[in-house]
């Protein structure tokens, strides 16, 4: 029999207690540490996400600058022609003829009086020859007149003869007078066309478009070449009503000729046409200029560049740098890494530069680029045409 009763197993013991199990105590150290460190993590965040207050730097906008200089700007107009010679003459002949010698070329160079073509002078020199005989027997008739005319002149102042056969010998004398001048002048004017048989320069120049060969029939009035003077070559253009007022006679020009020189040669406007062209209502205008060497020749596209305003001695930048606000025309200056709206007043512009009248001082630097990105007084930095801020 069990000597220990069912009351017993509920009488207190000296026996230790049971161990705790160890699991519990370690999942709370572990979402402890976790609670730890999400808290610092969430702190971090929201230290980078609420910044201690305060203002930021401002960033340097970059920009390139210009400097503003004395100068002059000059507004010019241009325009577009065709260089000609000075002068050109036609040669033609008065009654043609064949012919028989031709002595100059195309691009020959000749003086006003050298020969240029003979024709065929051998029917005319016939006629040259019996002019020439025919004024000697008149001259002799005329001789023989004079004289007999005397003789009767003395007989009849003695009566010896009448005053009729005074009067004959008087128009036999008249006669002979007259037929002498006509043989004169018939011989002058046969001497006149064999003398046309040799044609001449009338001026000096270069020959051009000669069209004849010997042994051609050339036909009267016909030009058989040209004579081109070229020591000034001119260029003329057509202006309109706008521009005729603009330019003046004797007015220096520069002509840009780029099949000869990559630089503008000096002209002068010699000639402006006071009337328009009924049909295109423009007026023509010439301008020469010296043809050195002989570059220029008659064809060439020639650019007249005229001078129809300028401003003296006055503040000049680049046409950029100009910016419109607010119906106001301004520009950004630079000083110690700062842009400045400056107002300003301006004045001729020729495309690439304009002046400027008020506002603005020599060697104050202007934005050309990024200026449209400023404001007043912002931070700039200067990357390009100027020393750096």
């Amino acid at each position: 029999m069990n000597k220990f009763s069912w009351k017993s197993r509920f009488q207190p013991s000296s026996t230790p207690p049971p161990v705790r199990p160890v699991l519990p105590v370690l999942f709370l150290s572990f979402l402890t540490l976790v609670l730890l460190v999400f808290a610092g993590c969430s702190s971090q965040l929201l230290s980078q996400a609420s910044p201690e207050t305060g203002d930021e730097e401002e960033p340097a906008l970059p920009v390139e600058v210009a400097e503003a200089s004395y100068g002059n700007v000059e507004l010019t107009i241009s325009f577009t022609g065709v260089l000609e010679p000075e002068m050109s003459v036609n040669v033609v002949h008065k009654t043609g003829g064949k012919v028989a010698e031709v002595r100059v070329k195309d691009g020959s160079l000749v003086r006003a009086g050298d020969v240029l073509i003979r024709l065929d002078a051998a029917e005319i020199s016939a006629q040259v020859a019996q002019a020439e005989a025919a004024l000697q027997m008149a001259q002799v008739q005329f001789e023989t007149a004079a004289q007999a005319l005397e003789d009767t002149r003395a007989l009849y102042e003695e009566e010896i003869v009448s005053r009729q056969q005074f009067e004959q010998a008087e128009t036999q004398y008249k006669v002979a007078e007259a037929q002498l001048a006509q043989a004169e002048a018939a011989l002058q004017l046969a001497r006149t066309y064999l003398d046309d048989t040799v044609i001449t320069a009338p001026i000096g120049g270069t020959i051009s478009s000669l069209s004849v060969n010997p042994g051609e029939i050339i036909a009267p009035g016909v030009p058989v070449a040209i004579i081109n003077k070229m020591d000034m070559m001119e260029v003329s253009i057509q202006l309109t009503e706008k521009d005729v007022g603009r330019i003046a006679v004797g007015q220096e020009v520069g002509i840009e000729i780029s099949a000869v020189s990559s630089e503008l040669l000096e002209g002068e406007v010699t000639a402006i046409s006071p009337v328009a062209d009924p049909r295109t209502k423009t007026y023509e205008m010439k301008a020469s200029l010296p043809n050195e060497g002989g570059r220029l020749k008659a064809g060439m596209t020639a650019t007249i560049h005229a001078v129809v305003a300028a401003e003296k001695e006055t503040v000049v930048v680049p046409v950029d740098a100009v910016l419109t606000q607010q119906g106001e025309q301004v520009v950004y200056i630079v000083e110690d890494g700062v842009a400045y709206c400056r107002p300003v007043t301006l004045g001729l512009e020729n495309g690439s530069e304009v002046s400027v009248l008020e506002g603005l001082s020599p060697g104050e630097q202007v934005v050309v680029k990024g200026q449209h990105y400023l404001q007043d007084g912002g931070k700039v930095a200067v990357v390009g045409g100027g020393t750096a801020q």
